[in-house]
């Protein structure tokens, strides 16, 4: 199952580090709403669209409203957000409003998956 990466920011980061933290909402069909295909995957920047990279991606932490703040800051500098020179408030601020934007205004429970580029099997 691929995974998208829409945000130009998110994925040119994804494509220039190798690594990106992405927030992804719940899955609804797991109990505990990390999604089905974790672990080696593909990555591409709209349905439908092609390959940009192979990747591999691990789920790293629940977020929901109570804990935002403290999550997102935990992965900003390596979100795609995170413009340097300390400015991870920033960087959140911004990844709160991409998580908003694609999901109708509001912060869904979802997870943090640390998602890494890897040599095509």
């Amino acid at each position: 199952m691929v995974m998208i990466f829409a945000h130009e920011k998110v994925r040119e980061y994804l494509l220039e580090h190798g690594i990106v933290y992405s927030f992804r909402k719940n899955h609804p069909k797991t109990s505990d709403g990390v999604r089905k295909q974790i672990g080696d995957d593909w990555a591409n920047a709209k349905r439908g669209g092609k390959k940009i990279a192979d990747i591999h991606i691990t789920p790293m932490q629940t977020l929901n409203l109570m804990n935002v703040g403290l999550v997102l800051t935990r992965y900003a500098q390596e979100s795609g957000f995170y413009l340097g020179h300390g400015q991870v408030d920033a960087a959140v601020d911004e990844w709160v409003k991409a998580i908003e934007n694609l999901n109708s205004g509001y912060i869904p429970a979802g997870w943090i998956y640390k998602v890494e580029i890897r040599e095509a099997s």
